[in-house]
């Protein structure tokens, strides 16, 4: 059974990720797409952290941020209390053995010219852990680890199934026994049933290996099975965050409630939208001011388009909305 601590591995403070747009003949800046937006959260040691919002809100660009594959804009990432954003070379390259990532499509992050047992030799090879002897072992352990049979180690990507493939990335993310991983839509291109099955792996492997996971996706049903707290993001920023029964059951931002409204349910009938929205989303180019989420909000305020608010409450949830006071206690119907 898995152990969670109070014990924070990765904390990420204000931090930023803008892409700048480049145009004319001298690729002048003249504008930026402001993908993450001023967003601080922490996730616990042996933890699951939901991260879930809507396509293009930014999960994605914040997984990439938080393990550096983006550079951020600003703000500081702390893990397991080390300033992660100040350091390079091979300082880098070891912390990266303890921070790795799936993604979202299996066959695009895996080499198509190479076979199975080179794509999971080869982070033994770059770290240079073990004997040739040693890697080659350890590359059939962690085949039949993730349900696999060694003899497919000289099979390539293209020979396997979409699930089977996922399974190897998975194979691939936690060879070299690291502490966090940042699961990246991993079961979105995935058949139902065999969602169930990399979801019921990654669980038995977070038990057996001590995992964290950031687990990013825009499924509340798989949310809801897989994790232990969940934040919600909205144009760059995070509105609510707090745990699974909390999120579920007494949800507080409008933007949640009406993601939680529209999960289907079986057995009732014709679904029907509890907590509608209007209008799209808007641009990150050039996002509203105050609170983002105002113009599609049933309950807007004049002080929401002026004042951005900040994420507030006494426990474990926390909401960023002008309809509650600092104890998440409802001052406006």
């Amino acid at each position: 059974m898995k152990e969670v601590t109070n014990e924070i591995i990765l904390k990420a403070t204000q931090i930023k990720k803008y892409f700048p747009i480049k145009r004319g003949l001298l690729l002048k800046t003249v504008g930026h797409v402001k993908a993450v937006d001023d967003v601080t959260l922490e996730i616990r040691k042996g933890e699951t952290l939901g991260l879930v919002g809507e396509s293009g809100c930014g999960k994605s660009t914040l997984g990439r941020t938080l393990i550096r594959l983006y550079e951020p804009t600003a703000g500081e990432i702390q893990f397991e209390g080390q300033d992660f954003l100040h350091v390079d070379g091979r300082g880098l390259r070891l912390l990266r053995k303890d921070i790795q990532m799936i993604f979202q499509d299996p066959y695009a992050s895996l080499d198509p010219r190479m076979t199975i047992g080179q794509i999971l030799r080869q982070p033994f090879d770059i770290h240079n852990v073990g004997t040739s002897q040693e890697r080659t072992t350890r590359v059939k352990e962690l085949l039949e680890l993730v349900g696999l049979k060694a003899a497919h180690v000289n099979r390539y990507p293209h020979e396997f199934s979409g699930g089977q493939r996922q399974r190897i990335c998975i194979a691939r993310a936690i060879a070299l026994n690291p502490k966090l991983i940042i699961c990246d839509e991993p079961v979105s291109a995935l058949d139902v049933s065999i969602q169930a099955q990399i979801l019921n792996l990654l669980k038995d492997l977070q038990e057996k290996l001590g995992l964290t996971y950031l687990f990013i996706s825009h499924d509340l049903s798989v949310i809801e099975y897989f994790c232990d707290r969940v934040a919600v993001m909205y144009l760059g920023k995070i509105v609510e965050i707090g745990t699974r029964d909390e999120m579920f059951n007494q949800p507080k931002h409008p933007y949640t409630q009406a993601l939680l409204s529209a999960i289907p349910r079986v057995g009732e009938g014709k679904k029907e939208m509890k907590k509608s929205l209007s209008g799209e989303v808007p641009s990150p180019i050039n996002p509203p001011s105050g609170c983002s989420f105002h113009p599609r909000c049933p309950h807007a305020m004049d002080v929401c388009s002026q004042t951005l608010p900040a994420l507030q409450g006494a426990g474990s949830q926390q909401v960023a909305c002008f309809l509650y006071d600092s104890n998440l206690k409802l001052i406006k119907k």
